[in-house]
């Protein structure tokens, strides 16, 4: 699972969705990851007042923060076409190589990709 930039700034909202999800990747060996641009995005949207939470997140035992890969560069600007900003197009490209659903509060941003079925929508 992708956690974007909603899901990221949810948990720093004390989430429900997000912090069981955690718990049950924690508790089954599995990993959420975060793109780094995602980060960023909600530590600007937080404006930086829950730097202690997002602290949380970066060092949780079921959370990995990943970095885009030079290499990947002309695929995520294509993702970034078809869901108008840098963040969820990081986003949507990693889920897209890690084979895996993003988790957001808003699938229709990630309509346009892949028809939309790698979503994970939360609400809370």
């Amino acid at each position: 699972m992708v956690l974007d930039t909603t899901a990221v700034t949810a948990w720093c909202r004390d989430s429900l969705a997000v912090g069981e999800l955690l718990a049950i990747f924690k508790d089954d060996g599995l990993a959420a990851l975060i793109p780094l641009a995602c980060l960023v995005e909600a530590a600007h949207k937080t404006a930086m007042l829950d730097q202690a939470k997002l602290s949380l997140l970066v060092d949780h035992e079921a959370t990995f923060v990943i970095a885009d890969n030079p290499d990947d560069w002309k695929a995520i600007a294509a993702t970034r076409n078809l869901v108008e900003r840098a963040d969820l197009a990081s986003a949507a490209w990693l889920a897209i190589d890690a084979e895996v659903d993003v988790m957001t509060s808003d699938p229709r941003w990630y309509s346009s990709v892949n028809g939309g079925r790698d979503v994970h929508e939360f609400g809370d």
